[in-house]
């Protein structure tokens, strides 16, 4: 394989494994919480949301509501 195509998997993987770790992290947060973590766009800890614990959130929020979050829409 050539290494420039080699580098780029290896980049891809470790996009989407981080993604897949902040799905995991928000997989029981409640419906309470997601509320308050979307309006307030922070995480648990209080800090803003990085790019990938935003991602994870709209995922979460999705699961619980079977809709997406208004400013996500807004903002895609």
């Amino acid at each position: 394989m050539n290494r420039s195509i080699a580098v780029q998997w290896a980049i891809l993987d470790c996009h989407f494994q981080n993604h897949a770790n902040m799905v995991h992290r928000f997989r029981d947060a409640s419906q309470d919480a997601v509320v308050g973590m979307w309006g307030r766009q922070t995480n648990e800890d209080g800090k803003q949301l990085s790019k990938f614990e935003r991602a994870a959130l709209v995922e979460r929020y999705c699961e619980l509501f079977g809709t997406w979050p208004e400013s996500a829409l807004n903002s895609e």
